[in-house]
């Protein structure tokens, strides 16, 4: 039993996270809006329950003793004289309208469940008057009771409704409604203004992602956490430069050191006499020089290019073109726009490693683009045997190889689909491998716009 109180509990939370609005600014007027609703309902409903009902009951009470005062009078001043001085006395006096007739009391209909007023007349007349009476409160504005007298008449007394109640309740919804709609405005404008930076900061998280530049930032005017949010993006922003900085110096230093000695080798072997010797020990310093520049291309990227608007359209053209000089097989094609910021070399070197790996392992290859709400997907599509489910996670990783052998012709050296995931992340996309309706792979780059 102790345990069921949190998971009911839980079970209300997770019903309210489906059901509530995906919006930040949308939940916080709920917030705001609902404990309002909830306030302003008990409020009137304990301003008509309690305080209505006492002032009706207290009016009542005292309109049944005036018109027990009429009853005790009436027997003093019999005949029509009497009348005539009654109900000037009652008009004058009482401020009430009163006639006698002869016969006995209408009977009146049971009063409804919120007919406060017939109620609460009926109650004091029972309990002041105590004489046979109904009470009628068809018309509207206006009460009519009716007391039946000893000597066989029948006092009818009317009353304005206003004399029994706290009067008409429209002024009162109506300061109510305003007061409402004021509060939820200016509740709306305090949110709006204080979940901007918090949306700024979204944006501004998005482009960090997708590798764009950020501006520099502040947010004085906001509240101190997200005062606080933004000083730890701008330290984290600094970070990132300066690691990316960092790192372009030492390779730039890496590739001097290690073509200084490959060039020396190169020079020394062209004075060599040639022979099989010299001409292996040649192919084997030109797959060095690949490999080198295979690893400071990963190494590096291209995180020093600049944003600009990229027609992706165009872009596999070229790409197409430049493998179809090749010898490649190459079909390419697009649906919608497919214009976008981004890296038109770090995109195209992207694109270009994916389509060489997917000629090198197959006959002909597919290249199309396409524009969804959120994105545009770049699929490349080929015949060739395909890589394992259980292994196309692997092959992301650097330095991976599928072919065994070292021969970088056929196997390369483990980093095109590494270098292609690595620039598809800097524009804040991914890289997915799948099955190919042309029996091969089919990989995905998917880009965020």
């Amino acid at each position: 039993m102790e345990r069921r109180g949190p998971e009911w509990f839980e079970r209300i939370a997770r019903w309210a996270d489906r059901h509530s609005p995906e919006t930040l600014f949308a939940r916080a007027l709920i917030i705001l809006v609902v404990p309002m609703l909830l306030l302003q309902a008990v409020g009137v409903w304990w301003f008509y329950s309690q305080r209505g009902d006492y002032v009706t009951n207290r009016l009542a009470t005292a309109a049944a003793r005036d018109i027990r005062l009429l009853v005790s009078l009436r027997a003093d001043n019999p005949g029509e004289e009497g009348r005539e001085r009654l109900a000037r006395f009652a008009r004058e006096d009482l401020a009430l309208i009163v006639h006698f007739r002869a016969g006995i009391v209408r009977p009146a209909p049971e009063p409804g469940r919120f007919d406060i007023v017939a109620h609460e007349m009926r109650g004091a007349l029972q309990a002041i008057v105590g004489r046979p009476y109904a009470v009628h409160t068809g018309r509207a504005g206006e009460v009519v009771v009716e007391v039946q007298l000893a000597d066989g008449d029948v006092l009818e007394v009317r009353l304005d409704v206003t004399r029994l109640t706290l009067g008409s309740s429209i002024a009162y919804v109506l300061a109510q409604s305003g007061l409402a709609l004021v509060l939820f405005g200016l509740a709306i404008w305090f949110m709006r203004r204080e979940l901007v930076p918090v949306e700024q900061l979204g944006a501004i998280a998005n482009a960090l992602g997708k590798g764009r530049d950020i501006p520099d930032f502040g947010f004085e005017g906001g509240t101190q956490e997200v005062r606080n949010t933004a000083a730890a993006f701008r330290t984290m922003r600094d970070r990132l430069r300066r690691q990316v900085q960092q790192r372009t110096e030492m390779l730039a230093g890496v590739s001097h050191d290690l073509r200084t000695p490959l060039t020396r080798m190169k020079l020394s072997l062209a004075l060599l006499p040639e022979g099989s010797e010299t001409r292996e020990l040649a192919d084997d310093v030109a797959d060095m020089e690949r490999m080198i520049e295979g690893y400071l291309a990963f190494a590096r990227g291209e995180g020093d290019e600049e944003i600009q608007p990229v027609d992706v359209a165009d872009l596999l053209q070229e790409v197409a073109s430049a493998a179809r000089r090749g010898g490649g097989d190459v079909a390419v094609g697009w649906q919608g726009d497919v214009q976008m910021l981004a890296r038109p070399v770090a995109l195209r070197r992207c694109i270009a490693n994916l389509l060489g790996n997917a000629l090198r392992h197959g006959t002909r290859a597919q290249l199309h683009g396409q524009r969804s709400r959120q994105a545009i997907e770049i699929i490349i599509d080929d015949d060739g045997p395909g890589i394992p489910p259980e292994r196309r996670e692997d092959v992301f990783r650097p330095f991976v190889r599928l072919d065994e052998s070292r021969n970088v012709e056929t196997g390369g050296v483990g980093l095109g689909l590494t270098i292609a995931r690595d620039l598809a992340r800097s524009h804040g996309g991914d890289v997915f491998l799948g099955d190919s309706p042309l029996g091969g792979l089919r990989v995905t780059v998917r880009l965020p716009l």
